[in-house]
């Protein structure tokens, strides 16, 4: 497993930024060869850091900081191709998910936009696995669109049975910082 590339999913990614990061998942992400960035993970970090920065200048700065320096080290980038569009659209027209529009969606003031139908549709364009430790949402998508598999880090559990790779997966396009 630990030459497969996963989809990090902001939980997983965001991990070490606590002060008690989860130490199952940091030891996980250790023994991977390959992880990737989705651009939709980016966006929910810089939206919790926008909205720090109202309530919690000190917090947003170290936030920012913790940031800088993940997005300096040489994760792989899956670029948002126009086949994540096509899919991300796909489940946006989807009844079944409107609860995953925004986060929070029952308190007004905390809701914000929510990310885990663009990482899902970027890793059904890019057939590669999501590493999280959110069950519930992605369980909900892949009823509705097939998802290549999703694992939990913290537990070593997958939660989605990982899809076979193709020899197509073995280049995909992303940008390397």
């Amino acid at each position: 497993m630990s030459d497969d590339v996963f989809l990090l999913d902001t939980n997983v990614l965001s991990n070490s930024s606590k002060m008690k990061p989860d130490p199952e998942i940091s030891r996980w992400l250790r023994a991977q060869s390959r992880v990737a960035i989705p651009f939709a993970a980016i966006l929910e970090m810089e939206i919790g850091i926008s909205n720090a920065t109202i309530n919690n200048p000190p917090k947003a700065l170290a936030l920012t900081e913790w940031l800088d320096g993940v997005l300096q080290t040489e994760f792989e980038y899956a670029i948002p191709t126009p086949a994540v569009a096509r899919k991300l659209a796909e489940m946006y027209c989807c009844n079944h998910l409107t609860h995953l529009w925004y986060t929070d969606p029952d308190r007004p003031k905390k809701r914000r936009p929510g990310q885990d139908l663009f990482v899902a549709a970027t890793a059904i364009a890019y057939k590669i696995p999501i590493a999280t430790c959110d069950s519930k949402d992605y369980q909900a998508i892949t009823a509705w669109f097939p998802l290549p598999g999703v694992y939990n880090p913290s537990t070593g559990v997958w939660l989605v049975p990982r899809a076979e790779p193709t020899m197509e997966q073995q280049d995909w396009p992303v940008m390397v910082a």
